[in-house]
């Protein structure tokens, strides 16, 4: 995964609109594991940790919970005044693979596009080998 997409420049000027819209996910558990349990296949226990110390949650992509930050009113938690507070090497795959479009800025509407292999699609067939540990990640109490 790499920042090639990223314009920061043009997401400025257009404000994050795809980040109002809604958080991305990450699509590649591998990548995610990486980050955040330092490679290693958390518990259930570890993985509730982990997703209330970075602000994370659990989303349901067409019956597949797939990790994402949290959304609020206004998208993306992490969208702050600044842009992402997630540095690129640590944001959601989704977020990293979308393509900006300059006709965003010109008539107001989300132009961007994301390629297949960060689709949701794609995240939810990379996701279901690991439903059974966030299923019970999502049944722990809080």
């Amino acid at each position: 995964m790499n920042d090639a997409n990223i314009d920061e420049t043009l997401c400025r000027q257009c404000g994050g609109r795809c980040c109002q819209g809604h958080p991305g996910v990450w699509t590649d558990p591998q990548r995610f594991f990486t980050i955040f349990a330092t490679n290693q296949n958390p518990t259930a226990q570890e993985l509730s940790k982990i997703l209330k110390e970075n602000r994370l949650v659990l989303r349901n992509l067409g019956g597949i919970l797939v990790p994402a930050p949290r959304e609020t009113e206004q998208g993306c938690a992490e969208l702050g005044p600044k842009g992402c507070s997630f540095p690129p090497e640590k944001r959601p795959c989704q977020c990293l693979g979308l393509i900006p479009e300059l006709e965003t800025l010109l008539d107001d509407m989300i132009h961007c596009r994301l390629p297949p292999e960060y689709g949701s699609g794609t995240a939810r067939e990379k996701w279901r080998p690991w439903q059974e540990l966030l299923c019970k990640v999502n049944s722990l109490p809080d």
